[in-house]
């Protein structure tokens, strides 16, 4: 009795005070911060192509972020430099997105969008995970979002 009233001692001391935010020591790995980058990099595709420029900005500001993220908290993986290439390979590409985006150009977002493309696979090579190729989706996995812009 004498030790499960210490063990739960233990656990209220470690535990955080009321209103006091929940700090996780693991955050996403990089396999689960890559699948978030896929699924913006599918959505930012849709987006573009079908001039939904609100929602294409939003796409390639998430899939930046995670990037970004990912650069920041992953640096090394398993002896890969994750974070110098994310930084020197995938970044430069997302400015021509974002700027094409800016401009509302549908060509330009297509070209831009496949140089980013291209800098995944060529990541994914650098990192010996050739065996990954990102492209353009030919479909959309998410039936239940409308691409389309919105009408006013």
């Amino acid at each position: 009795m004498i030790a499960a009233a210490a063990g739960l001692a233990i656990v209220l001391t470690d535990a955080p005070a009321i209103g006091e935010a929940v700090k996780d020591s693991h955050g996403p790995g990089l396999v689960e911060t890559m699948m978030a980058t896929q699924s913006h990099h599918a959505k930012l595709w849709l987006a573009g192509n079908a001039r939904n420029w609100e929602l294409a900005e939003y796409q390639v500001d998430e899939l930046k972020e995670g990037l970004e993220d990912a650069a920041k908290h992953i640096p090394d993986y398993k002896g890969v430099p994750v974070g110098s290439m994310i930084e020197s390979l995938m970044l430069p590409p997302i400015v021509e997105v974002e700027s094409a985006i800016k401009a509302r150009d549908r060509e330009k977002f297509a070209v831009a969008f496949d140089k980013a493309t291209a800098a995944c696979n060529t990541c994914h090579v650098g990192a010996n995970r050739g065996f990954i190729v990102i492209q353009r989706p030919a479909t959309s996995a998410f039936p239940n979002q409308s691409f389309a812009p919105k009408r006013k």
